[in-house]
């Protein structure tokens, strides 16, 4: 099979394709080897390979790597200072993608991406969820209400300082819905925290 064919496949699957797909279109391995050695594809993890990041549609949004997380990582949700970071709420720029997963769900080790597992129990993990199309793979990502609870709700783990800054932040936008943040706070167990900080730093 030549390689021009190859990354023809590549393209017409978005630019990802499995090694259990790529079997399917008689991709022999030493070709994969051929080509990652060329640097004409990468290897996102095992198993898991993509067209060179130059080579995929842009999203504004998003970096290669986004898009790398949520093809990699069956039902990942960018969470806690990832998604204070999306929503800019913070000053803070990760380095480290925080990632929602259900406790039966495995960490998986992508290459060249940190990232830092949290396990959600329901109702958290599927509460807040909002996707946003990429043109390869959807984002999803807990909506900014969702985001600043977990951020004060697992402050001990995230750190009080960003938590609050976040909490901050909210109460400064112009498009906030306190009345869902409160609900959001509530389904979360911290509205006693929630309302009072919030009635505080508006001046109730």
């Amino acid at each position: 099979m030549k390689y021009n064919k190859i990354i023809s496949i590549f393209k017409k699957n978005n630019g990802y394709l499995k090694s259990s797909e790529l079997i399917n279109y008689k991709v022999h391995t030493s070709y994969i080897k051929k080509l990652l050695d060329e640097k004409k594809i990468e290897q996102i993890k095992r198993g898991l390979y993509r067209l060179p990041a130059d080579m995929l549609n842009h999203n504004n949004k998003f970096t290669h790597d986004y898009i790398d997380t949520a093809v990699a990582i069956p039902n990942a949700i960018f969470c806690l200072s990832t998604a204070l970071s999306y929503h800019e709420l913070c000053t803070y720029n990760p380095g480290v993608f925080d990632i929602a997963i259900l406790p039966t769900q495995r960490n998986i080790k992508l290459n060249n991406i940190s990232i830092k597992y949290y396990r959600f129990q329901e109702p958290f993990y599927s509460y807040g969820i909002i996707e946003i199309a990429t043109g390869i793979k959807p984002i999803k990502i807990y909506n900014a209400e969702k985001t600043v609870c977990d951020m004060i709700r697992l402050r001990h783990l995230v750190g009080e300082d960003i938590a609050m800054e976040g909490l901050n932040n909210y109460i400064k936008k112009q498009n906030k819905n306190i009345n869902y943040l409160f609900e959001t706070a509530k389904l979360c167990r911290i509205k006693h925290i929630i309302e009072p900080a919030v009635k505080a730093m508006v001046g109730f």
